[in-house]
């Protein structure tokens, strides 16, 4: 008798993913019971795998669906078309997860990269990063995705990323960092243990710290007027809404720009955390009350004491920036697209020369994650990327504690506060000014902050004679424009 070889021809998408499900709805999940502890976290991890599966299946459907103009032949948007069929026989995936998938599809299409199946082991023989190359488009995005090694929501954000700077950014420059941002979002596989036999998968940066590093390469990428029109709309869109319902409960909506959401978020967590009772008794609020409480207290602080100094320092705002883009003199930088220092990138690497933008050098994203020079800003501890101009602006009222960071962004040494005006200091600034000087505005005394004149930052004193009252808005303008002032015993006089 003789040997037969058995081939398996590939099924196909749509009859594998109908195995898979007939597959999935034999499982009786009451039966999860039985699996032995050692198979627990096997069954997350296949089913993670599924998803992953799953998801490159969804977009390629959608990337075949668009291509063929089937939502426009059924009078539907992309997305509702996507929502309605995905929605026919289980619930309708989120809004959010839908646009994920339509951009990452449109990208596909945009950029003619399909979604092949994946090499089942990659890099395993090379030991190579997956798209770490210095170099990358959208293409590579869509490829690292379809590989299994970056998932949908950060190809989403890579993908938003471009489409949002690629009419403005140097080709070359957006390629390079568009590489680096890659190669460490992407997941990767490293081999350990005796003899390197144990695979072991590395993730890359998370969501928030992906989000983060793509608002500093867009910053660094963007013309430095864009910013500052973009940080106008943004403070301009400030909002803070109310509406009782009929218990006699009032929700309050605020809405605010980075700036206005670092400090909010420091002044809750100072005082929201948890208080045990006299005999140790746990602090039985929530979270979502403990924080509501916060904000009482902070602004009952504030209105206890009008016309008079503050009886407490301003929030404490934790801000990761380099000294250089800091001390930054706004007019003889070196970069060529804002005019500031910029000795170090996103990730706290050397910059390199990988393009020209405005007559600059290029810039480029290392792996620390912590925020380098020039206009990328600061990262704050709870996310958001304050401008450089923001940062100096809030320097003039908050204590700056210098912190020296290792190459991986450890502390190595922490210096002590220094530098704010004192309550006494105040009091005759409020004396003297009686309010904000900017020319024109009446904004009362107590609702202004304490300006260095000469940036502390850049050697300025903390000497009555050389601060001003500013109102926030004014505050700003003066950072904004660089604007300097005359001080005398009968006031302040501006120069704009």
């Amino acid at each position: 008798m003789s040997e037969a070889t058995v081939r398996y021809a590939d099924p196909g998408l749509l009859p594998g993913l109908r195995d898979a499900l007939r597959a999935l709805m034999r499982g009786d999940v009451s039966t999860i019971w039985q699996v032995p502890d050692s198979d627990v976290g096997e069954v997350l991890a296949l089913v993670g795998q599924i998803r992953q599966r799953t998801e490159r299946a969804e977009v390629a459907a959608v990337r075949e669906g668009v291509s063929r103009g089937l939502p426009t032949q059924e009078s539907w948007s992309v997305r509702d078309w996507v929502g309605v069929n995905e929605g026919r026989r289980a619930p309708r995936p989120s809004v959010r997860h839908v646009g994920s998938v339509v951009r990452v599809a449109e990208a596909s299409l945009r950029t003619g990269s399909g979604l092949s199946n994946p090499d089942p082991t990659p890099n395993s023989d090379t030991g190579e990063e997956a798209s770490s190359s210095p170099a990358a488009g959208v293409s590579d995005v869509v490829a690292a995705f379809a590989d299994g090694c970056l998932p949908l929501g950060k190809a989403d954000q890579l993908v938003r990323f471009e489409e949002g700077v690629r009419r403005v950014a140097d080709p070359d420059l957006l390629a390079d960092d568009l590489g680096i941002l890659l190669g460490h979002a992407c997941d990767d596989e490293v081999f350990t243990g005796p003899q390197g036999r144990t695979r072991v998968r590395v993730s890359g940066l998370d969501d928030k710290k992906l989000a983060a590093a793509i608002t500093m390469t867009a910053r660094m990428l963007r013309p430095d007027k864009d910013l500052r029109d973009e940080d106008e709309r943004q403070k301009a869109s400030r909002s803070l809404t109310q509406h009782t319902d009929g218990c006699g409960m009032t929700r309050y909506k605020l809405v605010l720009d980075p700036e206005g959401a670092a400090i909010i978020d420091a002044a809750v967590a100072a005082l929201s955390a948890p208080v045990k009772g006299p005999e140790g008794a746990l602090d039985e609020r929530t979270p979502a009350r403990r924080r509501a409480d916060a904000l009482l207290s902070v602004v009952g602080r504030g209105v206890s004491s009008p016309g008079e100094a503050p009886k407490t320092d301003k929030a404490q705002v934790i801000v990761t920036i380099s000294l250089a883009a800091l001390t930054a003199n706004l007019t003889a930088g070196q970069c060529g697209a804002c005019g500031q220092d910029l000795p170090t990138n996103a990730f706290g690497q050397p910059l390199t020369h990988v393009g020209d933008l405005g007559g600059g050098a290029g810039h480029g994203l290392g792996a620390a994650g912590v925020a380098g020079g020039g206009h990328a800003g600061g990262l704050t501890a709870t996310g958001q990327v304050l401008a450089p101009a923001v940062v100096r602006k809030m320097a003039c009222e908050g204590a700056i504690i210098p912190a020296l960071l290792g190459t991986d962004s450890e502390p190595l040494e922490l210096g002590r506060a220094a530098r704010y005006f004192t309550p006494g200091q105040k009091r005759a600034l409020y004396l003297r000014d009686g309010g904000c000087t900017f020319p024109g505005c009446t904004m009362p005394a107590h609702w202004s902050d304490a300006h260095h004149v000469d940036y502390w930052s850049m050697g300025g004193l903390t000497d009555i004679d050389n601060a001003a009252l500013l109102c926030e808005r004014h505050h700003t303008t003066v950072h904004t424009h660089d604007l300097t002032c005359t001080i005398t015993a009968a006031g302040v006089t501006w120069h704009v």
